[in-house]
């Protein structure tokens, strides 16, 4: 199995930051931290254990994109790991020797209790009187959408390309010279017979050879720049010249390709629903404030607020 490629420092801050967001939103304390007799102990630091359940939880909180990056660099977990002890010890220190228990540490305690007990309940409120109901948008409603954004919907050309690949793991003159050579002979090979077949037996890129050499349907942009240029050269069923990228040789054949075109109202249907459906719960929470708080009713003392303002200075 090949190693995996090491994530670049800034990627290990963004997911040691990850975790700690994650972990401090399972919210657990010192005393929950405590292993129960035969649950499964993955870090300890004398009495201060991390079960096994608990990285499961903190893994799951994750976007899928950043759990597999997470598993995938088992460093920036035991690092989470030990942050985690560290932190604990340090709670379970500040508290033994009595910090929490100071006026103005008990005083800060009761202000953030309260704060994030008002975040939690008002966004929690607002979005129970803001429910969007189940049928919305209706037909007519996504048709006019798409209508108004149609000019925006613009699908670039795709093309239905197949390759057979050969590596130049070696840069030397005399070891590239001889890929190509042998990427020269296949494309003669395969204009003139199975193309499919050839990438079956030949191609070093094993996910596409399954597939008889077929790399998917893409615009350009999503192409390699080399074949990129080689494809758009191309008509319906030729296979190129072989085309040499930083990694290897590429013989090429465009299988099928398709004009830009504006992406259909079932294309576009669960975007719109999405955007429209996030635009009306802004439009009822904006109502319901408007409704609390009418600016009938709303003042500001402008002669206290000055007064305020420059107290602070």
């Amino acid at each position: 199995m090949n190693p995996k490629k090491p994530l670049a420092p800034a990627r290990l801050r963004t997911l040691a930051a990850l975790l700690l967001a994650a972990s401090a939103s399972l919210g657990a304390a010192a005393q929950q931290i405590a292993a129960p007799t035969g649950a499964p102990v993955v870090a300890r630091l004398g009495e201060l254990t991390v079960r096994q359940d608990e990285v499961e939880k903190l893994l799951q909180a994750l976007p899928d994109a950043e759990r597999a990056a997470v598993k995938d660099n088992r460093a920036s977990v035991e690092g989470w790991l030990r942050q985690r002890l560290l932190g604990e010890a340090l709670l379970k220190e500040a508290r033994d020797k009595g910090f929490t228990d100071k006026p103005e540490v008990k005083a800060k305690i009761d202000a953030a209790v309260r704060e994030l007990t008002a975040r939690i309940v008002t966004t929690g409120y607002l979005e129970s009187v803001s429910q969007v109901p189940a049928g919305y948008p209706s037909e007519a409603e996504l048709a006019a959408a798409y209508e108004q954004g149609k000019a925006g919907f613009n699908l670039p050309a795709t093309y239905r390309v197949a390759q057979i690949f050969l590596a130049t793991p070696d840069t030397a003159t005399a070891a590239v010279a001889k890929v190509r050579e042998e990427a020269q002979k296949l494309a003669r090979e395969a204009r003139g017979g199975d193309f499919a077949a050839l990438a079956r037996a030949k191609s070093q890129d094993r996910s596409s050879a399954e597939r008889g050499g077929e790399v998917g349907n893409l615009p350009l942009a999503r192409m390699l720049p080399e074949v990129r240029d080689a494809i758009g050269k191309l008509k319906t069923g030729q296979v190129g010249d072989p085309v040499q990228s930083a990694a290897g040789f590429h013989v090429v054949k465009l299988l099928d390709s398709q004009p830009a075109r504006t992406a259909t109202l079932e294309e576009m249907r669960p975007q719109l629903q999405a955007a429209l459906r996030q635009q009306r719960q802004q439009q009822l929470i904006q109502a319901h404030l408007t409704q609390l708080a009418p600016a009938t009713q709303l003042s500001i003392d402008a002669a206290a607020l000055d007064a305020a303002l420059r107290k602070t200075n």
